[in-house]
């Protein structure tokens, strides 16, 4: 005869629901390792974002200085010619002014004014096109860098926000997989699908990263 009563059948039900609830839930060692897992993630992610944007954006920093610094130069040598054009109107008026003096007052001192005159405002013609044939150097090579500047900071931008980008969406499909884990119906056993994609596949890498290279240019 059975001899089971309802109570025991209740007991036995109960016990059964609350041995798979526990068996739904990870225990405290997976959720150690997972978190192990996103540290570790996070680090490596780290070190990739800066090596692959960080650097490059302070190594274009780098180059913008010297692209000032260039700028700057051809400025200094800009105003070192004005001056030697400044000078030379001064001294072209003050030698004008001495042989109108000397042609209505002739005087041995006024003559020997108008030749030191004359012999400054000659070094100044010189210096000035000593000044002109160094601006004109500069500003050549200025132009012709600024121009290659120009095109290679165009183009390291755009593969920064790509690479941003690549870095950026591996980082989050990763920590998907970790925390897919977690869930009461995660895909902890199957590799870590997500969004009905295997994780950590190359073919999904090169989804992504052309999906992320797409979305970025």
């Amino acid at each position: 005869p059975d001899t089971t009563t309802p109570d025991d059948n209740d007991s036995s039900s109960s016990s059964s629901n609350n041995s798979n609830a526990k068996s739904k839930n990870p225990s405290l060692k997976t959720i150690s390792n997972i978190f192990a897992s996103l540290s570790a993630i996070n680090k490596v992610k780290y070190d990739d974002n800066y090596a692959k944007v960080s650097k490059p954006i302070i190594d274009i920093q780098d180059n913008i200085k010297a692209a000032r610094l260039a700028l700057k130069r051809r400025k200094d040598h800009a105003i070192t010619y004005n001056t030697f054009l400044q000078q030379i109107k001064n001294r072209q008026a003050a030698l004008e002014k001495l042989n109108h003096k000397n042609a209505t007052s002739p005087q041995a001192t006024t003559e020997n004014q108008i030749v030191s005159t004359q012999q400054l405002l000659d070094e100044s013609n010189k210096s000035s096109k000593v000044a002109l044939a160094a601006l004109e150097k500069v500003t050549q090579r200025v132009f012709r860098e600024m121009d290659r500047f120009k095109h290679s900071v165009d183009a390291q931008l755009r593969l920064l926000y790509v690479n941003h980008a690549r870095v950026q969406v591996d980082y989050s499909r990763q920590l998907d997989v970790e925390w897919n884990k977690l869930l009461p119906n995660g895909n902890a056993g199957s590799g870590g699908a997500v969004n009905g994609r295997v994780g950590g596949s190359g073919a999904d890498d090169g989804v992504l990263s052309k999906e992320a290279e797409m979305l970025m240019i």
